[in-house]
């Protein structure tokens, strides 16, 4: 290890030690538990996420002045001419329930519709700022040097009855962009609509590939994902529940964008789709894996122990 090398692997070190007392929000499941609550509570209108047992803060729902803490609601959001579209933990949406009538009919997962401004208006769009509990105590502007694994369930359909055909043959949506905290896009994946299914389309490295995998309409998938934040590189898989089979999407490929950090993620769907749950987007059950703020502090301590070694050496 050169001494530059070393010096990067103490400074990323103390900053994550550093960023493990700060945490403020977190994802999760969508359980009231994990500080969600039901339909129809838009979470840009609450403390959603901050508050109850599993995101460790304990305490229960508040009311704030919308877009004002973790969600915004970029557009939409709204309820307008006896029509709303929305981002709300949902219950008998739940990814177990869904999948395999596991659990209960009143746990949840996030669910994204809308319809309050019809076919001429924009989709629906809703940005998460990631934070310290969902990385598991490391701060998301301290990540610039780790390799980040991230998990999440998706359940989405643009094609069907519901949208009345007015979701045009090549739409690109109900879309999950991965960002840092300047916005750049590093990853970007969703479904395209096609007359004969919609079909996963994700950044593959080098452009917005459309797979012929069929987008996950009734059961809910699975992404994993390995991004690199030093090499600005990303490997992918897909689950699928239906068939039980796990497809290598992407590995070892190029960010859309560098991203000098973890820090948001953006969730957009279609525009004009109605309150039929099926043709929006649920996600669910996040999980998140970055390297233990502890071992990582060790680490640094153990390379600046032996930079004064080999200075001692030197001298």
């Amino acid at each position: 290890m050169t001494r530059l090398s070393s010096l990067r692997s103490l400074g990323f070190a103390a900053g994550i030690a550093a960023a493990a007392s700060s945490a403020h929000a977190y994802l999760g499941g969508f359980e009231q538990n994990d500080g969600y609550q039901p339909f129809l509570n838009m979470v840009q209108n609450y403390n959603a996420g901050h508050y109850g047992p599993n995101s460790g803060y304990g305490g229960g729902p508040v009311s704030i002045t919308p877009n004002t803490d973790f969600w915004t609601a970029v557009s939409g959001g709204v309820f307008s001419n006896n029509s709303v579209s929305y981002a709300t933990g949902h219950q008998n949406l739940d990814r177990q329930w869904v999948n395999s009538s596991i659990g209960s009919a009143s746990n949840q997962s996030l669910q994204l519709t809308t319809c309050h401004l019809g076919w001429t208006g924009p989709a629906l769009e809703y940005t998460y700022n990631i934070d310290a509990p969902d990385l598991g105590g490391v701060g998301p502007s301290t990540t610039g040097g780790a390799t980040v694994k991230m998990s999440f369930w998706y359940r989405a359909a643009l094609n069907g009855p519901d949208t009345f055909g007015q979701v045009p043959n090549g739409y690109f949506g109900d879309a999950v962009e991965i960002r840092d905290s300047g916005n750049n896009v590093g990853i970007k994946l969703g479904i395209t609509q096609r007359a004969t299914g919609d079909k996963l389309t994700f950044w593959n490295g080098s452009s917005l590939f459309e797979s012929a995998l069929p987008a996950p309409e009734f059961k809910f998938d699975r992404f994993d994902l390995t991004i690199n934040l030093l090499n600005d590189t990303f490997s992918m898989d897909y689950y699928q529940f239906n068939t039980n089979t796990l497809s290598t999407l992407v590995t070892s490929q190029p960010l859309m964008t560098a991203m000098n950090n973890m820090s948001q993620l953006d969730f957009r769907t279609s525009p004009g789709v109605g309150n039929d749950k099926h043709f929006g987007m649920n996600v669910d059950d996040f999980a998140f894996s970055v390297p233990e703020p502890s071992t990582v502090g060790v680490l640094g301590i153990a390379a600046a122990s032996l930079l004064m070694r080999r200075r001692a050496r030197r001298a």
